[in-house]
């Protein structure tokens, strides 16, 4: 048993060994604070916990070695570590301790014991350690120990070099056998023979690689020449090269496909120098402002410089809003909703002219005002002098300042409305008449997140607004603090008003008013501002499984019939996270390993995180009622969530340093890596966060262009651009392509109506959402609290601030039934045949004219599809319509002429607006 009695002195010697550093560690937990070598404090306990179950097993190991072999441990160990290993082993197996200590308390006994905490030391004979606690010829109470200890390591060191040397011997005799097979083999007649020929061909493909190589290198400098120059060419036209300062932030609007890809020019640009973590905290506090202060006077002396450029820089005019009279809106039965427009129609155009169209009370950039929604301008007011004194008999005498149309009249006024945008809610009388808004500002506009008033110059009168109802396209019913008292007005130039009123009878009556007195030839006509009727009554579903429009563009309609909107930072528009590899080098799309499962929400990935949310969720019962159990205490969709994404550009870095008291959040916790957040996303309990349209359209939210001061992590590292995966090469473009290409792959075409099903349809809420595990706060649902019944002013403001701040799920669109699959590309077939010399160019007899054919109508100026319908305008304003003409029912075909009618134009006018407004295509629709 010699060998086996060795093996059980080391055991317990390399157990008091880990023994040693589990108390080390320990120690170094509970002396520290939590945050510094852990996440949160549930990664802290877990540490803890496994830390003790390490204690507790390799106590265990030493007390079966000590019952089993305590003879070999006698003899082997010194007098005194021995009587120390005893006295602690005895003391922990007593029935009293056991019956007085916990689990816990009995192992902390057992660290603090003096085998533990002694015989550390160790003695180095040659390539032996020998630790003191093994019997070496020690005097312990006038008795001195054997040496057995001693031989016995000594013994183990010689069987593990034997061992060792054995093994190696053994490896060696193969390849030892291998090597001298090869070298014959080398040796023989054959081989050299075919070496000299190797040696030969080489030598002649290294002569023309050589040559080639020249040859290739010229020609791709050449081509890289030309490359640079044309890229050059590229910035010089594109950018300013005489405002080297200027800087950006999101536009209020979004183009017709409603993407936000056009940004505005930020004139009051605030670089939040103050805002940066390290310096709130009071370090280099002085040397940042002096830093400021020395680029704030090289920026003051170039922009000076600047000026003096003339023409060459382009003011900023306050009075410069245009009237869009003449837009033309293009609106036809299948264009569902704003405008809609199909990307298969070519490069869309973005009605975003925003130089000249924000106006500022303040120069700071979170002072934006409203007045950017505005259509009018402040060329169609009158001064008071034009009206002689003020009537203070007449309430509404600050609207006849505006220039009023021929015909337009008084229809009814709303008092107490509020504007609510991005940044701030502005209250105020609203005064709708036939033909326009207009909006008088009478309290002072309040933050979103801080609810105090909004920075202004006190030499800044308040805000008169109009919006005219000739470009009114779309309304939709909105949630404000989840009560149905609010609505969105759609212009044609893409811009969205969202007001709130009283109370839903008030916002009733304002709809009821508009639809039935005003005149608004573009608004689509609309009898319900319930997002489930509405979105009943739309053929966008139809549309989408067709594949006639995209999934980017069907989401976004979803969200906007569902209350969603870019003027409410509570109800952000979200989108799903559609990839789950962010690791590759490169990603092949039609692998549908690379793809987040949208059966399931983003809680729901992860079985272990979901298993642990399950257990708290049963652990609610007997605290709060049924229906206010969640599994998920987060939101997916969350001011925190949105500003965490969109940091890195204004106005939502402005109100991200608002939300965070002042100051940028600590950079560890901000967002500068994907994957990183992919990650946290599928291991954090608190985080269930999806996307937003702009991880879709917008490479510029991963840039940090703006040098914000973002701050470092702990481990010093700096944060400024996001880290992005490998596969998109370090380009935001190349990330947003690869991305949106992911959404409109063929897995997520066929599968998005899950997820569909999950945030918008009928696995929202009830049984079907219990049963998929999506379920959060009851605070998040529609309908689910009644602020006007809370009395208790505590507990309103309480209701009102997780309502405002946790997140609020979307208005349920399909409350029974799923949402149908989009078919598949092999359902739809081709409306033309595949070979395309079967097309033709179809030329009606009147397109052209000459003096043989007096009926010409002139070239087309303008055409449209709509189903099997082709609709064309002419030259001379005639309206045409056409019909495919199957010849027996297959291809090809030829168009029927339906109805040519001509439009009545206004007079001496030609543009396309007034043909438009001329023009009640409706009626010729079929």
């Amino acid at each position: 048993n010699a060998p086996l009695d060795r093996l059980v002195l080391a055991i317990v010697l390399q157990c008091h060994r880990a023994l040693s550093r589990c108390s080390v560690v320990l120690v170094e937990m509970e002396s520290s604070p939590w945050d510094k070598y852990f996440s949160d404090s549930e990664s802290r306990q877990k540490s803890h916990r496994r830390l003790f179950r390490a204690v507790l097993e390799l106590r265990e190991i030493v007390f079966a070695a000590y019952r089993g072999r305590n003879e070999v441990l006698r003899a082997a160990l010194s007098l005194q570590a021995h009587e120390a290993l005893a006295r602690g082993l005895e003391e922990m197996s007593s029935p009293k301790f056991l019956l007085k200590s916990s689990k816990e308390a009995s192992l902390r006994t057992f660290l603090k014991n003096d085998w533990m905490t002694s015989f550390h030391d160790v003695e180095a004979i040659g390539d032996m350690m020998i630790s003191e606690q093994v019997a070496n010829g020690q005097v312990y109470k006038n008795r001195t120990a054997t040496t057995i200890g001693r031989q016995a390591i000594t013994e183990l060191v010689s069987e593990n070099a034997a061992i060792v040397k054995e093994y190696s011997d053994l490896l060696g005799i193969p390849f030892n056998l291998y090597c001298e097979n090869q070298r014959r083999w080398a040796e023989t007649e054959a081989v050299r023979e075919r070496e000299f020929e190797g040696n030969e061909a080489v030598k002649k493909f290294a002569i023309k690689y050589r040559s080639d190589s020249v040859e290739g290198n010229k020609i791709l400098m050449a081509k890289f020449s030309l490359a640079m120059k044309r890229m050059l060419w590229i910035v010089r036209t594109s950018n300013d090269p005489w405002n080297p300062f200027k800087r950006w932030l999101f536009p209020s609007t979004t183009d017709t496909l409603y993407r936000r890809i056009l940004f505005a020019p930020n004139y009051y640009f605030n670089d939040h120098a103050d805002a940066c973590y390290e310096s709130t905290l009071g370090k280099e506090r002085d040397k940042i402002t002096q830093e400021e202060t020395r680029r704030k006077e090289k920026e003051r002396e170039m922009t000076e410089a600047l000026l003096r450029v003339g023409d060459a820089i382009v003011p900023y005019d306050e009075s410069a809003l245009e009237d869009f009279e003449d837009d033309d809106p293009e609106r036809t039965d299948d264009e569902i909703l704003i405008g809609w427009k199909s990307e298969n129609d070519g490069n869309s155009e973005s009605d975003n002219d925003n130089n000249g169209e924000q106006k500022f009370n303040s120069k700071d950039t979170e002072s934006v005002t409203l007045e950017s929604k505005s259509i009018g301008s402040e060329w169609d007011q009158f001064d008071d002098t034009d009206f002689g004194e003020n009537d203070d008999s007449d309430p509404d005498a600050w609207a006849k300042k505006f220039m009023w149309s021929e015909g337009e009249h008084f229809v009814q006024s709303f008092e107490s409305v509020v504007i609510v945008s991005l940044q701030s809610t502005m209250e105020g009388k609203l005064l709708l008449t036939t033909q326009n808004v207009y909006f008088h500002q009478t309290e002072d506009a309040l933050d979103v997140f801080t609810k105090q008033p909004v920075k202004r110059d006190d030499e800044s009168p308040r805000q008169d607004l109009q919006w005219k109802l000739s470009r009114l396209t779309d309304i939709h019913g909105r949630r404000y603090m989840l009560k149905a008292q609010g609505l969105e007005l759609f212009f044609a130039d893409m811009k969205g008003l969202f007001l709130k009123f009283g109370g839903m009878k008030e916002r009733d009556a304002f709809f009821s008013k508009l639809t039935s007195n005003c005149k608004a030839p573009l608004l689509r006509p609309m009898k319900s501002l319930n997002p489930r009727t509405v979105f009943k009554k739309t053929k966008l579903t139809d549309m989408w499984r067709k594949r006639k429009i995209s999934n980017f563009q069907y989401l976004m309609m979803l969200n906007l019939m569902a209350g969603r909107t870019f003027n409410d930072v509570t109800q952000y528009p979200v989108f799903p996270w559609v990839l789950c590899d962010y690791t590759s080098e490169t990603l092949n799309l039609s692998d549908h390993r690379i793809y987040r499962d949208l059966s399931k929400p983003v809680g729901a990935l992860n079985p272990d995180r979901l298993a642990q949310l399950i257990e708290r969720y049963n652990d609610l019962d007997g605290f709060v009622s049924e229906e206010e159990k969640f599994l998920y205490g987060s939101h997916y969709s969350s001011p925190g969530v949105v500003l965490h994404y969109l940091v890195r550009q204004e106005p939502y870095t402005s109100m991200h340093i608002a939300l965070q008291s002042g100051r940028f959040d600590c950079a560890d916790r901000m967002f500068h890596d994907v994957a990183g957040c992919w990650d946290s996303c599928m291991t954090s309990t608190s985080d269930v966060k999806e996307l937003t349209p702009e991880f879709f359209t917008c490479p510029e939210m991963f840039i940090n262009t703006n040098d914000f001061p973002l701050g470092q992590t702990q481990s010093k590292i700096p944060i400024s651009n996001v880290k992005l995966p490998p596969w998109a090469k370090e380009s935001p473009h190349e990330f947003i392509r690869i991305h949106r290409l992911a959404l409109e792959s063929e897995y997520v075409s066929n599968n998005l109506h899950h997820w569909i099903d999950l945030i918008f349809g009928y696995k929202q809420r009830g049984p079907a959402a219990a049963a998929n595990h999506n379920v959060f706060h009851y605070l998040s649902y529609e309908g689910s609290v009644d602020l006007d019944k809370i009395s208790d002013e505590v507990t309103r403001q309480a209701t009102e601030s997780h309502i405002q701040n946790f997140g609020q799920t979307p208005s349920q669109l399909m409350v029974k039934d799923p949402h149908p699959p989009r078919s598949r590309v092999e359902d739809d077939g081709p409306l033309l045949e595949k070979n395309l010399q079967a097309l033709r160019c179809h030329t009606p007899a009147k397109q052209f004219g000459g003096s043989r054919n007096a009926e010409a109508n002139g070239p087309v100026i303008s055409l449209h599809a709509l189903g099997e319908y082709v609709f064309a305008i002419y030259s001379d304003l005639s309206f045409c319509s056409y019909k495919i003409h199957f010849i027996r029912g297959v291809v090809p075909f030829t168009f029927k002429a339906e109805k040519t009618r001509h439009i009545i134009s206004r007079k001496g006018s030609r543009s396309l607006s007034a043909v438009w407004h001329a023009l009640n295509v409706e009626d010729d629709i079929p």
